[in-house]
Order: C-alpha cells, then structure tokens, then sequence
C-alpha cells in the first residue's frame, strides 16, 4: 500500500514541475525549439519563416507564456498583417504558428491547438493563381525597350536566360560556374538550390549559350554566375526583381531608379517569374507535349503511381524542347520593324 501511494506522490510531483515548466515556457522560446528541431530541416533552413516570425508576431507573444496563447491573440497579429495591405503575407505568416501548435500540441505543452479550424482562406482570403505571361508581341517590345531602362547588364542576361531556360530567378541568383558545362550545353541546378529538392539538368539551346558566355565575361573571376556590386557574392533574387519592378511601376519611389515605365509593356506589369511561365507557354505553342514541358519546369509529378513507375527521364524531348525555345526567341529578337515573322496568337491574360 505504501509503494503504491509514493508512486502516486511521485506521478503527481512530476505533473506539478510539469506544470510549473509549462508555466515558466514562454512562446519565443517555444518557437526557438521549434526553429531547432523542425524549422531547421527545410530547404532554406527555416530563415524566412523565422524572420517572419520576428517582424510581426514574436515582438507582440514573444515573452507570452505559451499556455496563455489564445486563438484571438494570433488573429489581431494576422488582421493587423491583413490591414496593411498584405494578404498574401498573412497567408504565409499563418502557415507556421499553424505548424508550430500541431507540434507544441504532440509535445503536450499546450492542450490544445488555438487555430484548429481556421484556414487561409478565413485570414487572407483565398488567393488568385497568377496567370501572367508575355505575348510573342511583347518579347519584342521588351528587347526595344530594355537600352533606356539601365539595367544592370547582368540583369540583362538574367532576364533572357529565365525566359529561355524557364528556370526560377533564385535558381539562377544562386547558380556557380562550377555547375555548368558550356561546352556540352549542360546546366546542373543542385536540390540544395531548386524548390522541390530535386536535381534539376537544363540543357542549354544556342541561344542561352549565347547569354551565360556573356555572363562570363562579366562574372568568371567569381564563383557565382550572377555577382553582387563587390562580386563578392550572389546577386539576391530580390536585387534584380526590385530592378524590374522599379522600371514597371507608374510612379517613381524615393532613392530608387527612375526610369519608371520604362519596362511597362503593352500586356501591363510582369515580374521575373512570369518569365517562366512565358517560356512554358512558349513550349507549348511550339507543339511540345505537356509532359516535356512538366519536366522542363521541374515540376513533380502529382500521380503517386506515374511518380514511382515511370522514371524515364525524357531527357532527348527536353534537350529539343530548350531547341525550339532558344530559336524561337532568336527569331524574336532579331526581326526588323517590318515585322516579317508570324507571331504566336496564344490567349493573353493580364
């Protein structure tokens, strides 16, 4: 009888410091732990979820206990990210406390999971798949166009290289020397790199050749293909979207380029990614089969069964299919004012 009620005393002191740990655990450092065991396994080591985290949520909960974390006080943080304008933002902030909670919930440091019930939808509403790419029309408008804007001459390049490989702008910020061979035509983009974690080959048409041999010349005593000012590192994907953003928006913006409008094209705005999109839709005019193309995007098979059984890797269709890409823009870009090639009339969608 005595065993049996110390075994009692004991479960019950160890609930009290259980709960006294609970207690005492605040959410910032519940976040930290999280960050460390499973933040830390994404492909980006969890860097944008965690600065996210710190901008707008743990300046506010960070010193909260965690037990005392209610569903309403995340929402005014998620409705405040609403209310500024930023809808797509608070979708993205509200995946990670989501994840968080599933966690903390397995872990028993919460009872509960104070945002069970509740999707994007209900925080920034659902949002709209981006359809945007250019028109053969525009290609053209865009290589007039492209002197008076004063672009760097990387980002030159780099515009020209995402169009014609439909490669993602941070799989090219990112890419090394060492990853290509101009000779065979061949470029490696490493999992580390691409966004599904998975080796990805280019096989690069005449065209692309063309434009990372000028690359070259700007970048080959650094590592990287796409330098900063110093060349000392990667140019940031961010760095040649905000070139192209600031030369498509209407009104200037204090302490950034002026020559606002100088890449609005008749299509209106575009940003770098739609640069892959217009290369993928390219593809397809050109009579390349859906497949091909899914492959040349790098996009993973969604059919379990076809993901397992059919490995074949397509690799003569995607080398013909960067073929046709890469003479296609050439033709583009060296027609006269007179207009002597047939344009694609594939749909428009701004």
């Amino acid at each position: 009888m005595e065993t049996a009620q110390e075994v009692e005393r004991q479960k019950a002191e160890l609930a009290r410091l259980a709960a006294e740990a609970a207690a005492r655990r605040t959410f910032g450092d519940a976040i930290a732990q999280w960050g460390k065991l499973e933040l830390s396994w994404r492909k980006n080591g969890g860097r944008e979820g965690m600065r996210m985290l710190n901008k707008d949520v743990l300046p506010i909960l960070g010193d909260v206990a965690l037990v005392d974390v209610k569903r309403a006080m995340l929402v005014d943080i998620l409705d405040g990210v609403v209310e500024r304008g930023a809808r797509i933002v608070a979708n993205r902030l509200f995946a990670d406390p989501r994840q968080f909670f599933n966690f903390a919930v397995t872990r028993d440091w919460v009872e509960a999971h104070p945002l069970a019930g509740l999707s994007r939808e209900k925080i920034g509403g659902r949002e709209k798949e981006r359809e945007r790419y250019l028109s053969e029309e525009e290609i053209i408008e865009l290589n007039k166009r492209l002197p008076a804007a004063k672009l760097s001459r990387t980002t030159e390049l780099a515009i020209w290289i995402m169009l014609s490989t439909c490669c993602r702008i941070g799989e090219l910020s990112q890419a090394r020397w060492e990853e290509m061979n101009l000779d065979s035509g061949e470029w490696l983009i490493p999992a580390g790199n691409s966004k599904n974690a998975k080796d990805h080959l280019i096989f690069l048409s005449d065209f692309t050749k063309e434009q990372f041999q000028a690359l070259y010349t700007i970048s080959a005593g650094s590592g990287w293909r796409l330098t900063s000012r110093g060349g000392e590192r990667f140019a940031s994907s961010t760095s040649i979207s905000s070139q192209i953003r600031d030369r498509v928006r209407s009104t200037p913006v204090h302490g950034r380029a002026k020559a606002t409008k100088s890449l609005l094209l008749s299509g209106g705005s575009w940003t770098p990614h739609d640069l892959r999109r217009t290369g993928a839709t390219m593809m397809g005019e050109l009579g390349i089969m859906g497949e091909v193309i899914e492959r040349c995007l790098n996009h993973v098979e969604r059919n379990s069964l076809k993901r397992i059984y059919q490995r074949h890797e397509l690799k003569a269709e995607r080398r013909e299919a960067w073929r046709l890409l890469g003479e296609r823009i050439t033709l583009l870009l060296t027609v006269g004012d007179e207009g002597n090639v047939i344009l694609g009339r594939f749909a428009q969608t701004a």
